[in-house]
C-alpha cells in the first residue's frame, strides 16, 4: 500500500482548509522530507521523529513483522498532520497502533502548529475513519496521548478516553537552577543530594559528560546495558532493551553515521549522558530534544560501592542545571510511569488512552482493551495491590 491518497476533501471544520487529502504509504523514505519539515516547523515528540521510528522500524519493527503505515494529511497542499503506525492482526482483529509505542513515552504524532490549533474533534473522526477504512484495519488504538497538550485538549484524545495507567512527569527548568532546586527540594534533601554529589567528586575523576564520538558513544551505550540488565536481575524490572533488536535500535537512534540520511537531521534522536568516577561510568541517561524540551528517555547506575551515593539522582540534578542555564530549554520531560526521583523534579500529567472502532471486531477488540487499561490503572494506583506486584516481581527474579 504506497502513496494512497484519500480524497477527504471539505471534511475539516475549523482547519482553515476545504482541500486536504490524506496520504498513507509503507515507505519511511517517501515522506523523509515533509516528514522532517513537520518535525523542524511543527510541534511534535522526539518518539514520532523520522530518524527514530526508521531507527525503530530497520531492528525491532524488522523482527517483529511490524507493518509500518505512516499517515500524511495535507491541508492546501502543506503538511498539517504525520501519524507514524503500525498495522497488526490479533485473534484475526486489524489493528494500527502508534509506531514503535512500546519502546516511546508518549504519543502526539506531528502538527503544523496553525492547524493544530483550529482542528476540531469531527475533522479527527473522519481522518481516523479514513485511515481505518483505506488500510481496511478494525479499530485505531490510540494511547499514552497527553491529555492537555500545548495549550489545549489534544485532538487525538476521543470522547471515549480514559485516563492511561501511568501519567507524564514534566516541569519548568525557565528559572534558575538555584530557584528550580529550592522550589522542588526541601532544604534537607537539597543539602543530601548536594552531600552526595560532594563525596563522588571527592572519589576523584568525576566527570558529566555528552557523548559526541563514536568511542564515547560506544562506551556510555555498553555502560548502559550492562547497568540496565545488573538492574534486571537484582529488580526483577523487565529489562526492554535485553534483546539484540533492541541494542541494535539503540545503536542506531545515538550514531549519527547511521542514520543521516536528510542533510538537514544529521544529528542521532537519542544522546546519551554519563557521570563517571574513578574513570568507570557510574551512571546514564538517554536524552532526546524537541523543540524547547528535553526528553529524558532512560537511564541506568551502576551496582557497586558507590550506589550508596546516588551517582543516578546526582546526573540528574547536573543535567537539571545545565538545562537551566539553557535559554533554549523550556520543559523537562522524564517520561511516563511514577518514580521518586520524577517527582523530585516534575509533576505528574494525565495521559489518555482513547480507540475508534470501524467493525464490530473493533468494537469487541476495544472494550476488551478499555477492560484491560482499567485493571491495569487499579493495580498500578493501589496502594496495597502496586507494592505486593512489584514485590513479586522481585521474588521472581530472585528465584524464590
Amino acid at each position: 500500500m504506497s502513496a494512497a491518497a484519500i480524497d477527504i476533501s471539505g471534511t475539516h471544520p475549523g482547519s482553515g482548509s476545504g482541500n486536504d487529502d490524506l496520504q498513507l504509504t509503507e515507505d519511511l523514505e517517501e515522506l523523509a522530507s515533509e516528514w522532517t519539515q513537520l518535525e523542524s516547523a511543527g510541534i511534535g515528540n522526539p518518539y514520532h521523529g523520522f530518524l527514530w521510528c526508521k531507527a525503530f522500524q530497520n531492528t525491532l519493527g524488522t523482527a517483529e513483522r511490524s507493518r509500518p503505515l505512516i499517515a500524511l494529511l495535507r491541508s492546501a497542499g502543506r503538511p498539517a498532520l504525520l501519524l507514524p503506525l503500525s498495522l497488526f492482526t490479533k485473534n484475526g482483529v486489524r489493528v494500527l497502533t502508534f509506531l514503535g509505542a512500546r519502546i516511546g513515552n508518549q504519543n502526539t504524532g506531528l502538527w503544523d502548529k496553525a492547524y493544530y490549533e483550529a482542528v476540531g474533534p469531527e475533522a479527527i473522526r473522519n481522518v481516523l475513519h479514513q485511515l481505518c477504512q483505506k488500510s481496511n484495519a478494525d479499530c485505531i488504538d490510540l494511547q499514552n496521548v497527553p491529555c492537555q497538550w500545548t495549550g489545549r485538549p489534544h485532538p487525538l484524545v476521543l470522547g471515549n478516553a480514559q485516563l492511561s495507567p501511568n501519567p507524564l512527569y514534566r516541569g519548568s527548568v525557565t528559572g534558575t537552577f538555584e530557584d528550580v532546586f529550592k522550589t522542588l527540594h526541601s532544604k534537607s534533601a537539597r543539602k543530601n543530594l548536594t552531600r552526595k554529589q560532594r563525596h563522588l567528586q571527592d572519589a576523584g575523576g568525576y566527570e558529566i559528560r555528552v557523548c559526541q564520538q563514536p568511542a564515547e558513544i560506544e562506551a556510555g551505550l555498553e555502560a548502559f546495558l550492562e547497568q540496565r540488565e545488573a538492574r534486571a536481575q537484582i529488580t526483577g524490572v523487565p529489562n526492554a532493551f535485553s534483546s539484540p533488536e533492541a541494542k541494535a535500535f539503540l545503536r542506531q537512534a545515538t550514531q549519527s553515521p547511521a542514520l543521516s540520511v536528510t542533510p538537514d537531521k544529521m544529528s542521532a534522536p537519542l544522546k546519551i549522558w554519563t557521570l563517571s568516577v574513578s574513570t568507570q561510568i557510574r551512571a546514564t541517561y538517554m536524552c532526546a530534544r524537541d523543540g524547547g524540551t528535553l526528553h529524558a528517555y532512560s537511564n541506568s547506575v551502576a551496582h557497586d560501592e558507590f550506589l550508596k551515593n546516588s551517582p543516578g539522582l546526582v546526573l540528574i540534578r547536573e543535567i537539571v542545571e545545565k538545562i537551566c542555564a539553557d535559554p533554549d530549554t523550556k520543559t523537562l520531560d522524564l517520561g511516563i510511569g511514577e518514580e521518586h526521583y520524577k517527582t523530585s523534579w516534575t509533576r505528574p500529567e494525565p495521559m489518555c488512552d482513547s480507540r475508534y472502532s470501524r467493525t464490530a471486531r473493533g468494537k469487541i477488540y476495544s472494550a476488551v482493551q478499555t477492560a484491560k487499561t482499567r485493571l491495569k490503572s487499579r493495580i498500578r494506583n493501589s496502594d496495597r495491590l502496586w507494592p505486593m506486584f512489584k514485590k513479586l516481581r522481585q521474588m521472581r527474579a530472585s528465584g524464590n
